[in-house]
């Protein structure tokens, strides 16, 4: 068998005329007539075999590879089985350091403790105020016995709120924004425009840092709105791509907090009414007169932070035209899964040992046509992706960090879960789940259906594609992070089983046939997408 030296290495188109078809029969499929003819697919699509993807299946999903949870030695192993995989098609190193691998560096910030005590009076996080974790440097426990109310916290050439007062080692407080006049024209820049200092209240807590606070209260006027807006910022649940948000937090920030107008009243007890007076009457002034306050404040900050390292492995076949080789069709498949406890071992064979082994051989059939000279005259890129399993971070972490234009790419074809039979097809497993093709181009839907219908006459299921499908499948894979940016995507998927996300999802369980025909499905959407003369439109508005 072609792959076995490497085993044992591993172990020490056209344009379209006509309506599209609506999601539904595929029997009752109607083939659009050509205007130009497509090289001959058939010969690579045919070297997809039941027997080479089954090789694959049983590696990635062999005990050697422990389940592939990200970070982890299976996972790295199952990576390096993939890489050896490109590298031995030939392909071009396109990851970091000329490698095949594209570094996933995630980070997991999560509350231990969390709170705040104003004279004994107990406000909850996300009730009275909210904290972005990446701004704030860890901090079991602070105590107050005054804060210092220094307006708007601003220390500017044209405007100054600290005049002359002693901040070290005390909290401040300050309204988020800038002063107006009675015109609604910015005191700083003289005119309607705002200036950085409403546009980045970092700067304000750095200000107040430089100046020897430890803590900055920042008054949120439109606290109940911006609460909602900033509800993505605020969470410290799950995986993410790593930022240097924690060590630039340690360097440069002093600990800082959101809080509502109540909270702000809570800790000026019986000064709020004189600093707020102060505060209303800072028009057509030059500076504004702090206001020292006694108030006993508690607050808990204690934060954990860890970090994660996976990679996305990527197989790149380069384009043969000139012009459209600059323009990349992307297909992808997680390949991590859930790891092990103690001796049991999560085997993640259909999940998604199946759809990493489809997106393999359509690698190994564009590198063979392309070999004997037939295209694909658009690039394709063939990106295995990890942190899957996490929420989509290997995915999400690429279209952050493209190593291709996301401009440039013209669709993302992913397959998930292409290896068994659910109880829906019992009996039938020449059927496959179609998800997202018509969400943001129905050309990508036709281009589907035709592939379907010339070469693998597979049951197309649109059951999981309605909008208001309660499992939300069109969300939960790797495509969901290109259609959020405007990506044409679609989704091969043959449904869960009673194996899901267990044990017992083991190679021995696989339909290799099925999951070839499948992957063959996919080969052969690509091969019309990479080489028809025009580029799938986006002609639906994302919803």
């Amino acid at each position: 068998m072609k792959y076995r030296f490497l085993f044992f290495l591993l172990l020490p188109a056209f344009y379209l005329i006509a309506q599209p078809a609506p999601p539904g029969d595929t029997a009752a499929y109607k083939p659009p007539k050509r205007e130009y003819k497509l090289p001959d697919a058939k010969p690579f699509g045919e070297t997809i075999t039941a027997s080479d993807l089954k090789f694959l299946i049983d590696t990635l999903a062999s005990k050697t590879m422990s389940g592939r949870e990200t970070g982890e030695e299976g996972q790295r192993l199952a990576a390096d089985f993939i890489a050896q995989q490109f590298e031995a098609l030939d392909l071009p190193r396109v990851g970091d350091r000329r490698s095949y691998m594209q570094i996933v560096q995630l980070q997991n910030e999560s509350w231990t403790d969390i709170g705040l005590k104003v004279g004994g009076q107990d406000f909850k996080n996300r009730t009275d105020f909210y904290v972005f974790p990446s701004e704030n440097p860890d901090q079991p426990l602070l105590r107050f016995k005054e804060v210092v109310f220094v307006g708007y916290g601003i220390d500017d050439p044209k405007y100054n709120d600290y005049g002359k007062a002693d901040v070290k080692g005390k909290a401040v407080l300050f309204y988020d924004g800038e002063p107006l006049d009675t015109a609604g024209k910015s005191l700083i820049t003289g005119n309607e425009f705002r200036s950085n200092w409403s546009l980045d209240w970092r700067r304000k807590v750095q200000v107040a840092k430089q100046k020897g606070a430890v803590m900055a209260f920042i008054v949120d006027a439109n606290f109940e709105e911006n609460l909602k807006s900033n509800r993505r910022k605020l969470s410290t649940w799950g995986w993410k791509p790593q930022s240097a948000g924690s060590d630039k937090a340690e360097k440069e920030m002093i600990n800082n907090a959101f809080i509502s107008p109540k909270v702000a009243s809570a800790i000026l007890g019986k000064k709020a009414g004189k600093a707020e007076s102060e505060f209303a009457d800072l028009r057509n002034r030059e500076s504004f007169k702090p206001v020292k306050v006694k108030s006993e404040i508690e607050i808990r900050l204690d934060k954990d932070v860890k970090f994660l390292k996976g990679s996305n492995v990527i197989g790149f076949i380069e384009g043969t035209d000139e012009k459209l080789k600059k323009e990349y069709v992307f297909i992808t498949a997680h390949y991590d899964h859930l790891g092990h406890a103690d001796d049991v071992i999560y085997y993640g064979a259909d999940d998604n040992a199946s759809g990493t082994a489809g997106v393999i051989e359509i690698a190994r059939a564009f590198a063979e046509a392309k070999k004997n000279g037939v295209g694909p005259k658009r690039s394709v890129v063939c990106m295995l992706v990890s942190g899957e399993e996490k929420g989509l971070l290997g995915s999400k972490f690429y279209v952050d960090f493209p190593v291709f234009p996301l401009a440039s790419t013209v669709v993302d074809i992913n397959i998930d879960m292409i290896g068994r039979v659910d109880d829906r097809h019992a009996g039938n497993p020449d059927y496959v789940y179609v998800i997202g093709s018509d969400r943001l181009s129905t050309e990508l839907h036709e281009i589907n259906e035709y592939a379907n219908y010339e070469h693998t006459k597979l049951e197309l299921d649109y059951k999981y594609n309605a909008k208001n499908d309660p499992n939300r499948y069109y969300e939960r894979s790797d495509h969901y992070n290109f259609a959020e940016r405007g990506i044409p995507a679609i989704f091969y998927f043959n449904g869960t089983h009673a194996d899901y996300h267990k044990p017992t999802d083991t190679p021995d369980k696989i339909d290799a046939a099925a999951a070839a025909k499948r992957a063959k499905l996919a080969f052969y959407t690509a091969w019309d997408i990479a080489n028809r003369p025009a580029r799938i439109i986006v002609n639906v508005a994302k919803q």
